[in-house]
Protein backbone atom coordinates (compact mmCIF):
# COMPACT_ATOMS: atom_id res chain seq x y z
CA UNK A 1 0.00 0.00 0.00
CA UNK A 2 1.68 3.35 -1.22
CA UNK A 3 1.11 6.05 1.04
CA UNK A 4 1.11 9.49 0.11
CA UNK A 5 3.93 12.09 0.82
CA UNK A 6 2.85 14.37 3.07
CA UNK A 7 3.29 17.58 0.04
CA UNK A 8 1.26 14.95 -2.19
CA UNK A 9 -1.00 15.52 0.50
CA UNK A 10 -0.94 18.62 0.81
CA UNK A 11 -1.09 19.26 -2.52
CA UNK A 12 -4.46 17.42 -2.81
CA UNK A 13 -6.22 18.83 0.05
CA UNK A 14 -5.24 22.31 -1.67
CA UNK A 15 -6.89 21.41 -5.21
CA UNK A 16 -9.99 19.94 -3.06
CA UNK A 17 -10.09 23.17 -1.08
CA UNK A 18 -10.26 25.28 -4.73
CA UNK A 19 -12.82 23.27 -6.52
CA UNK A 20 -15.37 23.62 -3.17
CA UNK A 21 -14.58 27.32 -3.24
CA UNK A 22 -15.14 27.37 -7.13
CA UNK A 23 -18.65 25.60 -6.51
CA UNK A 24 -19.65 27.76 -3.49
CA UNK A 25 -19.00 31.08 -5.61
CA UNK A 26 -20.34 29.33 -8.39
CA UNK A 27 -23.75 29.04 -6.69
CA UNK A 28 -23.52 32.34 -4.94
CA UNK A 29 -22.56 31.74 -1.63
CA UNK A 30 -21.03 34.07 0.43
CA UNK A 31 -18.23 32.76 1.99
CA UNK A 32 -15.22 35.07 3.10
CA UNK A 33 -15.09 36.28 5.86
CA UNK A 34 -15.87 40.63 6.09
CA UNK A 35 -13.84 43.41 6.90
CA UNK A 36 -13.16 42.60 10.67
CA UNK A 37 -14.93 45.48 13.43
CA UNK A 38 -12.52 46.65 15.51
CA UNK A 39 -13.36 46.03 19.14
CA UNK A 40 -12.27 48.39 21.78
CA UNK A 41 -9.63 46.68 24.34
CA UNK A 42 -11.61 48.04 27.52
CA UNK A 43 -14.32 45.69 28.32
CA UNK A 44 -17.26 48.28 28.98
CA UNK A 45 -18.37 48.53 24.77
CA UNK A 46 -20.85 51.43 23.68
CA UNK A 47 -24.76 49.48 22.54
CA UNK A 48 -23.54 50.09 19.29
CA UNK A 49 -20.28 48.31 19.80
CA UNK A 50 -21.87 45.39 21.54
CA UNK A 51 -24.30 45.05 18.89
CA UNK A 52 -21.73 45.59 15.77
CA UNK A 53 -20.04 42.95 17.29
CA UNK A 54 -22.77 40.61 17.71
CA UNK A 55 -23.91 40.87 13.95
CA UNK A 56 -19.62 40.43 13.50
CA UNK A 57 -20.00 37.14 15.59
CA UNK A 58 -23.50 35.89 13.80
CA UNK A 59 -22.25 36.68 10.51
CA UNK A 60 -25.01 39.17 9.85
CA UNK A 61 -27.41 36.19 9.90
CA UNK A 62 -31.14 36.63 9.85
CA UNK A 63 -32.14 34.08 11.67
CA UNK A 64 -30.59 35.16 14.45
CA UNK A 65 -31.25 37.86 16.98
CA UNK A 66 -30.50 39.11 20.52
CA UNK A 67 -33.11 38.30 23.19
CA UNK A 68 -32.76 40.30 26.27
CA UNK A 69 -33.34 38.47 29.54
CA UNK A 70 -33.71 39.39 33.62
CA UNK A 71 -33.39 37.81 36.58
CA UNK A 72 -36.50 37.63 38.80
CA UNK A 73 -34.52 36.77 41.47
CA UNK A 74 -31.07 38.26 41.54
CA UNK A 75 -31.82 41.14 39.13
CA UNK A 76 -29.51 40.90 36.79
CA UNK A 77 -30.00 41.12 33.43
CA UNK A 78 -28.72 40.85 29.96
CA UNK A 79 -28.73 39.50 26.65
CA UNK A 80 -28.31 36.42 24.47
CA UNK A 81 -28.20 35.09 21.20
CA UNK A 82 -31.39 33.21 19.94
CA UNK A 83 -32.40 31.64 16.58
CA UNK A 84 -35.34 30.64 14.35
CA UNK A 85 -34.71 26.98 15.00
Amino acid sequence: MAHKSDSDELSALRAENARFISLIEAHGIEWRLKQQIPVKKSSILSTDDKVALFRQLSRERDDVWVLRWESKTSGKSGYSPACAN
